[in-house]
Parts: C-alpha cells; structure tokens; sequence
C-alpha cells in the first residue's frame, strides 16, 4: 500500500469518528416541542408534556403572591385568600443525586432549572442518569446512579394524538429497565453566572466511610412555612430558643449521634456544641427546616441537615 493511500485510509477513517462523535451529541428539541427517545431509540415528539417525578419546584424563587404585593387599601381580598390556599410554585428544576453509591435515602440534590437543561440520557445497563447542560467548552455534566428505588428517576406525562382514537394520556418512565434512553429540551438558555457571593465548603455524608466536598455560593437555610410557601431565612435555631444569623457562623462540625449535635464556631471565635432544631416560629407560626441552599454553576444544591458533616464559611479557595 502508497504512502498516499495510507494517508487517505487513516484521513477517512478520522473523519468517521468525528461525524460519529458529533452524531453522539445530543441534539435539542424544536422550539416549544419535548423530545423523547424511548427504548428503542425512537423519537417521540411531545407537545404537550408535564414532569411527574424526577422534578422539584423551586419554591423560594416563587414570584410575590398577591397577598403579599396587595396595596393598603386591602382590595382583592379573594386573590389573597385564594393565595394561601395555592402558594406559588416557582420554576421547575430536575432533581439529582450526583452519586454512584448510595447509603442514605436522603441525599445531597443538586436542582437544575429545565429552562438550562440540555438533555438527560440514560444508560440502562450501566444504570446512569446524566444531565448536560450548556454545550461545547461551557458543557457540564451531572451524573448518578439509577439502581436504586426512588433515586434519579423521571417520569413524564405528555398527550399523544392518535388520530381517529382520540388523545392518548402516556407516560414516559427514566431510569428503570426498558425505560426511555433520553430526553431532549426545547431551546435550552444559558446558566446565569455565580454572583460575588460568599463563599461556602460543605462536607457532605453518605454512609461512615464516604464525604463528598462541595462548593456553593451563598449557603441559606430553607424553610417550609405554614401556608406551603418556601422561603429562604438566614436564620438557624437551636435548642431551646437560640436564634443564630449564619452570617455570624464561620464553621459547623456535625458531632454525630441521635440527637442532632452540632458543633458551632462563630466568628468571634466562640464553640459551643448546640442541638439544631427542625422548627423555628416564624410570623406567630412555626417553619420547618428543609435543608441549606447554595448556588453552583449549573443552577443550585439542596443540602438536608442531615446529610451534612460539615460546613466553612468564608472559604478560599485551594
């Protein structure tokens, strides 16, 4: 065989792997349309779809209700009584486990707007879920595993046409055996980036052996209040009525057991060992603690108060 024919032989087989790597990417869905490609690689075209599983409401994004944005003359007395019985959702997220073994039900989430969500694949026999969002250079990609119950699992509902059978009501599951492959997203925009925030190391726990570091922007505490609502407040409280800002906190060490100690260091360099409580009164109610919040670059991770094993505030970075 020529040199030349050499060349040609290695240029084409070159290039069938960069046609093969790009026909590997994931490719968005029309404007407005939800594609989905199920288990046997087809493509379904959704026009009308919702995320029944899989996805979280970021509620403490929610818009002002009406109750709350009324003027003082006290009009629209129905809105707001209609307000406190459906408080406002706020924009969807898909909800990840970012973990290949598991111990504890609950775990660190990290929440991705779908509005910045490129597509989501699947890989049934590995057992995988992996998010992309953003692509070329900017591309980031989140994983986790599916072989567990309850964990990194999808399910959406969408209305097909069939035509003279009428509309059909069908579900879409992910990340179970003979599931979808993958979903593709509408238009995905670009992430905002991270504010000048203050910067935060949180040490998470999954089973006694296992801590995963993680590095957010702007850590807050997240409360559900009596009305549904959810609200972030930067307030922590401890047994009995010991109210702390977190912007007073540099460093919490969870000391372990059952009773939910924490060892705490302020910033004037006082430690004391406190037991967090899980409710805290809020305008002559009480809101219970769901977690902590911080922004990462691909939209935000929720951290339960039991899934940390420790927490730097100001943290520089190494």
């Amino acid at each position: 065989m020529s040199t030349r024919q050499s060349a040609s032989l290695l240029f084409v087989a070159a290039l069938t792997v960069v046609v093969a790597a790009a026909e590997d990417k994931p490719k968005p869905a029309g404007p407005g349309t939800l594609i989905v490609v199920d288990a046997a690689g087809k493509e379904q075209k959704l026009k009308t779809w919702k995320f029944t599983e899989g996805a979280r409401r970021l509620g403490w994004l929610a818009a002002a209700k009406a109750s709350e944005a009324k003027d003082d003359t006290g009009k629209d007395k129905k809105a707001a009584a209609r307000d406190k019985r459906q408080p406002a959702a706020g924009p969807e997220a898909l909800a990840i486990r970012a973990e290949m073994e598991i111990e504890y039900l609950e775990g660190v989430l990290t929440l991705i707007p779908l509005e910045h969500l490129r597509s989501i694949d699947f890989d049934n026999e590995m057992d995988t879920m992996t998010a992309q969002v953003g692509e070329g250079d900017a591309a980031e990609k989140i994983a986790g595993s599916t072989k567990y119950k309850r964990i990194n699992k999808l399910v959406i509902e969408a209305e097909v046409d069939k035509g003279d059978l009428g509309i059909a009501e069908i579900k879409y599951l992910g990340g179970v055996p003979r599931g979808v492959r993958g979903v593709r997203f509408p238009a995905p925009k670009a992430a905002p980036p991270l504010p000048q925030g203050r910067r935060v190391l949180v040490v998470s726990a999954d089973g006694k052996s296992k801590t995963s570091q993680h590095k957010v922007v702007d850590l807050m505490p997240l409360y559900r209040l009596p009305d549904g609502r959810e609200k972030l407040l930067p307030t922590i409280m401890f047994r009995k009525t010991l109210k702390l800002d977190v912007g007073t906190i540099k460093k919490i060490v969870a000391a372990g057991g059952d009773q939910g100690g924490w060892q705490v260091t302020r910033k004037d360099g006082e430690e004391e060992t406190l037991t967090l409580r899980e409710t805290m009164p809020y305008e002559g109610k009480s809101a219970r603690l769901l977690g902590f919040v911080g922004r990462v670059p691909v939209g935000y991770k929720l951290f339960p108060a039991g899934a940390i094993a420790e927490i730097i505030f100001d943290a520089e970075e190494k």
